[in-house]
């Protein structure tokens, strides 16, 4: 039964009919007799009382501005809100009616792109996961109930108060330390690295000059009424986070910005080294820390919200920023020429002269090329460094040799296959027999596993407070040596035990499993994490391309490389102090050595193993004290931190890209026949040589026989008898090895908390 009373809107009946498809009237007539009810009439479009003066055929437009949380002058938040005339509709404004902001003047610039009713919910349902929180539950429920238009686009009130505060913080750390580093003011410094460092100019002008401002502002507006927050109102902030970032997007975080700031530190240290090793070292530790999460949280964490503002239709973190490259670029206000082409050449080379001369204004003359065929300086102490690392490892190799005859390590760089030599000499956890052998973690994690068990021996060590080059740190030898020794095993634990070998054997399965297997999302991820664990916990160097990002949170991490080369550093200061306590009589005369307190006692294991069994034949008639350990232990520990810190090892040697895995099927089993009987090798080796040749840094000199007997094996280099020399030698040394590794001063700025 039809009713000509006008009760719904204009054309509200057309698009049901619509929805539920075509009906002819005979159709209908039945429904409605066996339905019954009334269909009512829809009200008219056109005016009833004829209008009569005649206007421009157009909605009128009243702009009002209401002040939201008090008068004018407070931090109300503004709001602009057009409203048309009575009978005019609009299908945009239709999803913003009944938001308390309305159409904020924040989001006026960026024009919604109109969504279907699947894709709205499949992107209101992606930005409510827990790593996002941009959306909350009832929003989502709203969201995928409101079948007939879209609700008010809000944002979860805690995005809003908690979140985006936290990725702020983190971008401020970032911008004032660096502004701090390069003040405006100090038109010295930019002007030297303009001059001599442009690529790092360029850099560092970028994150000095991120709009700390207006993000800032905005937030805070936003923050002043956080329930009737739209996604249009975040779009400022977006365009100024997400600016910068796409202009840096084209450098490595650990070549090119961690190598930025590497000039900044050198040009700093020329300018004042006291000053500069005092503070900026810090400052420049927590800008890369800052740097990496700012990359991290606001790159990918906002980029629902971004999706939200720019697409229409759902798109992966890897896609959206292709698929929508040209409208991103458009919505930034940016091009392609915009961003920052990484240099082609090495942007920390030594031959960057960063000195303040005065003539940097100046042209350049010809003629100041640097002759390359110049002979080397033997007197430079990069040049003595050089050399002094060299022989390091080179003695560390022939000890390793010593200990473990033919087990490969006199050609390590050529990656022999340890694993049937040490697999069960350590007894090494399922899964290692799967890590390649041309993986440079297939060797680290057996140099890992030889420190471990010379640690038990250097327990019964007693280190004293200071030791030779170490006057000055803040943390005396006894206390850092005893965290290394007791912390050891659980960053071993952690980082390999825990991370690496369970994700080793689950892409050990898939590898023997069906093609799709091997090709699927899932094996893509895994495999990409064990790239990142490489990178995080051991190789700070090492180069991949990551499909997804990082699987761990910073703070979750312990990386191993600071510990390593820590415990060189601390072992060298420590033989150091024992070379002077041999200059000064030895054992003979219980002659004290700075950094231990009982050289000449004989080290101690209280449970035997195959390191301690090694050092008893070898040292068979000759002094079994705790300074030949700690020989032993430096010349161990030399080799590893080569392989992991310094970027020219053999580890990180050319173009080569090494497996991960040794292949399906070509994974070693645990029958006998796979291993080797390393103790028979070493036995044979005993009894072929003499008491002379047992150690490969014995004296040769006949004549000094006497005096060498009094001496412990495995002395080190005596530093430069010349006191400043030593000093140069050692500062050199700080300032090209110089840790800045972000990792590693999150869990130092952790512990000091801890601490205090």
């Amino acid at each position: 039964m039809a009713n000509d009373k006008p009760v719904y809107e204009p054309g509200e009946l057309s698009r049901v009919r619509n929805k539920l498809g075509s009906i002819d009237d005979s159709e209908a007539k039945r429904m409605a007799k066996l339905l019954g009810g009334e269909v009512g009439a829809e009200k008219s479009t056109v005016p009833k009382t004829p209008v009569v003066r005649s206007r421009p055929n157009r909605p009128r437009q009243e702009n009002v501005e209401v002040i939201v949380g008090g008068p004018r002058g407070t931090t109300g938040l503004p709001r602009s809100q057009s409203r048309p005339a009575a009978g005019s509709t609009s299908d945009e404004d239709s999803g913003s009616r009944g938001s308390a902001l309305g159409s904020s003047t924040l989001g006026s610039s960026t024009l919604q792109p109109k969504l279907s009713y699947w894709e709205r919910v499949r992107m209101d349902r992606y930005a409510s996961h827990s790593e996002f929180e941009i959306k909350n539950t009832s929003q989502v429920i709203t969201s995928i109930f409101s079948f007939f238009g879209a609700p008010p686009d809000l944002v979860n009130p805690a995005f809003v108060t908690k979140r985006i505060s936290e990725y702020y913080k983190r971008l401020e750390t970032l911008v004032i330390t660096t502004r701090t580093l390069l003040p405006r003011d100090n038109t010295s410094r930019m002007n030297i690295l303009r001059k001599k460092a442009p690529f790092v100019f360029l850099v560092m002008e970028t994150i000095r000059t991120w709009n700390l401002d207006k993000i800032s502002t905005d937030i805070s507006r936003l923050q002043s009424r956080p329930r009737n927050v739209l996604v249009s109102n975040f779009s400022e902030i977006l365009k100024a986070a997400y600016r910068p970032l796409f202009i840096l997007e084209q450098l490595d975080t650990d070549i090119h910005i961690k190598g930025a700031f590497k000039v900044v530190y050198k040009m700093l240290y020329l300018e004042d080294p006291v000053e500069a090793k005092k503070y900026h070292q810090e400052q420049i530790r927590i800008a890369l820390s800052s740097f990496a999460a700012v990359r991290r949280d606001m790159h990918y964490l906002l980029y629902p919200l971004l999706m939200k503002l720019l697409s229409s239709r759902w798109y992966s973190y890897e896609n959206f920023f292709r698929e929508q490259h040209v409208r991103f670029l458009a919505f930034i206000d940016a091009s392609d020429m915009d961003r920052i082409v990484p240099a082609e050449t090495d942007i920390t080379d030594d031959s960057i002269d960063l000195r303040n001369t005065g003539d940097d204004d100046k042209e350049e003359q010809p003629g100041d090329d640097v002759d390359e065929n110049k002979e080397e300086d033997e007197n430079d102490p990069a040049v003595i460094a050089r050399k002094a690392e060299q022989k390091a490892v080179d003695r560390g190799m022939e000890t390793l040799e010593t200990l473990f005859p033919q087990a490969g390590w006199n050609r390590i760089d050529e990656f022999p296959d340890l694993y049937p030599y040490f697999g069960k000499m350590f007894d090494l956890s399922r899964g290692y027999e799967q890590i390649s052998p041309s993986d440079p973690l297939h060797q680290t994690v057996v140099l890992l596993r030889i420190l471990e068990e010379l640690f038990f021996g250097l327990r019964y060590v007693s280190f004293g407070a200071d030791a030779p080059g170490l006057e000055d740190n803040a943390e005396s030898v006894v206390e850092i040596m005893t965290e290394l020794i007791n912390n050891w095993h659980v960053h071993l634990e952690h980082s390999y035990y825990k991370e690496y070998l369970p994700r080793v054997r689950e892409y050990a399965r898939i590898l023997e499993g069906s093609v799709e297997a091997r090709t699927s999302s899932y094996a893509k991820r895994l495999l990409n994490e064990l790239h990142w664990i490489k990178r995080l916990y051991f190789f700070p160097y090492y180069k991949f391309e990551s499909l997804y990002p990082a699987p761990f949170q910073k703070k979750d991490l312990i990386s191993f490389y600071p510990e390593i080369r820590k415990l060189r550093i601390y072992l060298t200061a420590v033989a150091a102090g024992i070379e002077q306590g041999i200059k000064a009589g030895g054992a003979q005369k219980k002659a004290a050595c700075p950094g231990i307190n009982n050289p000449w006692e004989n080290y101690k294991f209280e449970v035997p193993n195959p390191l301690s069994q090694r050092l008893d034949a070898l040292l068979e008639g000759k002094p079994k004290n705790n300074a030949t350990l700690i020989f032993f232990t430096l010349a161990v520990s030399a080799v590893l931190d080569y392989v992991v810190n310094n970027e020219n090892s053999w580890a990180y040697g050319g173009e080569r890209a090494a497996p991960l895995f040794r292949g399906i099927g070509g994974s070693k089993s645990d029958d006998t026949e796979d291993h080797v009987d390393a103790d028979a090798l070493f036995h044979q080796s005993i009894s072929k040589k003499t008491d002379e040749a047992d150690l490969p840094h014995k004296s040769a000199d006949k004549e000094g026989d006497k005096e060498a007997d009094k001496k412990v094996d495995f002395e080190p280099e005596p530093l430069p008898e010349d006191e400043t020399s030593a000093q140069i030698v050692l500062e050199d040394t700080l300032l090209e090895e110089i840790d800045l590794d972000a990792e590693a001063f999150t869990r130092a700025e952790k512990d000091q908390t801890d601490k205090n």
